[in-house]
Parts: C-alpha cells; sequence; structure tokens
C-alpha cells in the first residue's frame, strides 16, 4: 500500500489532484483511514494514473476518461474514443498552421509599413445581374454545427428524384442578425425541373465578390462588400447568399471557392 504522499510522488500527481480525482470517483484510493482520514493506494493503481495522465495529454475530458475507465478499458471504445480525438487534434493543428501562416503574412505587411487591415483593398466587388433560378430548397432554423446534417438530406431528396441540377448549391442567410445557433438558413440547389418542392428564386441586380480559401474568412469579403455598396450610392434589397464552387469536403479549405452575393437597388 501506498500513502497518497508516495502515489504522489511515485506518479507526478498532486495530492490536491488525487483528492479531486476521488471526490469525483475518477480514481479512488484502496482504503481511507476512517479517524485520519488518509489515503492509502494499491501499487495496481499506479497503472490507472498513468493512464488518466496519458488521456488527458490527449485533451481527454475527465468525463470522458472517466467513462473509459468505468468501461473497464474495454479495447474497441478505447481505440474508438482515441481515433476520434486524433482527428480533433489534427483539425486543430490544421487551424493553427492557417493561423500561423496568417500571422507571418500580417507581420510581412506591417513590415513593408502598411496597415494591418490593408488586404481588404485586395477584395474585389462588382456588379452583377443574377439570372432567375428554379430551387430545389430546404429552409430551417438551426444551428450552424447542423448544416451538414440538412444539406445532405437536401441532396439526399435531389438524389432520390433524379433531379438535374443546373448549378452549384447555395446557402441563402435570413436572419436579420448572426446567432449561430439559431440561424434562419435556407439551403438550396438549382434543377431543371419545377414542382412542389421548389421555389423561383427571382432575378435580382447583386454586388459579388470571388472568394478562395477557408470560410472562417469570409466576414472580411462580407464587410468589403457592404462599404463598396455604400460608396456606389447602392442599398441592401434582399437576404444575402452564397454559391460554392467547391465541395468543402474534397477541397483543402485555402482552396474553397465561394461566391457571394448582396441583393441591391438604387
Amino acid at each position: 500500500m501506498l500513502s497518497i504522499g508516495d502515489f504522489s510522488k511515485v506518479s507526478q500527481v498532486t495530492p490536491k489532484t488525487l483528492r479531486y480525482y476521488d471526490e469525483i470517483n475518477l480514481l479512488k484510493p484502496t482504503s481511507t483511514d476512517v479517524k485520519s482520514g488518509y489515503r492509502y493506494y494499491d501499487v495496481s493503481q499506479l497503472e490507472t494514473i498513468l493512464l488518466i495522465k496519458r488521456l488527458k495529454e490527449y485533451t481527454f475530458s475527465l468525463e470522458e476518461i472517466k467513462q473509459v475507465l468505468e468501461s473497464k478499458q474495454d479495447q474497441e471504445l478505447l481505440q474508438v474514443t482515441i481515433n476520434k480525438k486524433k482527428k480533433e487534434i489534427s483539425q486543430k493543428m490544421q487551424s493553427y498552421s492557417r493561423l500561423l501562416e496568417r500571422i507571418t503574412d500580417d507581420l510581412s505587411i506591417l513590415e513593408r509599413g502598411n496597415k494591418i487591415m490593408s488586404y481588404l483593398n485586395t477584395i474585389e466587388v462588382k456588379l452583377t445581374e443574377v439570372p432567375e433560378m428554379n430551387l430545389l430548397y430546404l429552409r430551417k432554423q438551426m444551428n450552424v454545427n447542423e448544416y451538414g446534417h440538412y444539406i445532405g438530406e437536401l441532396f439526399g431528396r435531389l438524389t432520390a428524384e433524379k433531379f438535374t441540377p443546373t448549378g452549384p448549391p447555395l446557402t441563402i442567410y435570413h436572419s436579420p442578425d448572426f446567432d449561430p445557433e439559431n440561424t434562419d438558413m435556407e439551403l438550396a440547389v438549382p434543377i431543371a425541373e419545377q414542382n412542389e418542392q421548389t421555389r423561383t428564386f427571382p432575378a435580382c441586380l447583386c454586388a459579388v465578390s470571388t472568394y478562395t480559401g477557408p470560410y472562417t474568412e469570409l466576414s472580411s469579403v462580407y464587410s468589403k462588400i457592404l462599404k463598396w455598396i455604400e460608396e456606389q450610392g447602392y442599398t441592401m434589397n434582399g437576404a444575402p447568399f452564397e454559391i460554392y464552387q467547391t465541395d468543402p469536403n474534397i477541397t483543402a479549405p485555402d482552396k474553397n471557392i465561394v461566391e457571394i452575393y448582396f441583393p441591391v437597388a438604387l
């Protein structure tokens, strides 16, 4: 048996943390002295605390670790869970890699004596007539994280009914403000067939900009378009929409191509 002090020294986990693990039933000592309250651990529990430390390094939450331990370290569950963490970490690494590239670019801009936001001047905006479209659509109040589910549902209908697409998919943003947890979005695909599942999207005059890169940077394009609309003496005349020229499921984030449209009027 090891006292909490000895167990702490060997595992390099503080007594305070071990007491907390006891309180939340993550790792309970083998026995506790009723009079003194001293905690004692079995040597075999060293393997458990080492596993806990490793899973914490893998960014597991304590609740996730508890589930692993309660499953008696089921190897299949552990493999699935670690694979999930691996994907999450890979995505974070890609995000940090893009962030590092942007920081490097911004430093280069500053070193040349330019303002950090001067990149906005490179975003081109033009006026275009968008023709009438017949849309297969799905409009919902949704969390933006549900987008993948609903776009899958829309494409499922497209395939099941054997509709004929006439253009790339688009998203129309009907909400008056930004609320990622509850936003009014219309997902659509232009198709040749007309029936009760479709609607006509009217022709409109739009300010448009084509953007290549990760979707996280779209707010810069939106800002530039709004500034252009004001400078050119136009007013907004409808919900903005995006047309996707590439499939994000098979395209690297920095290669995504999306067209952003704002309906306008004089």
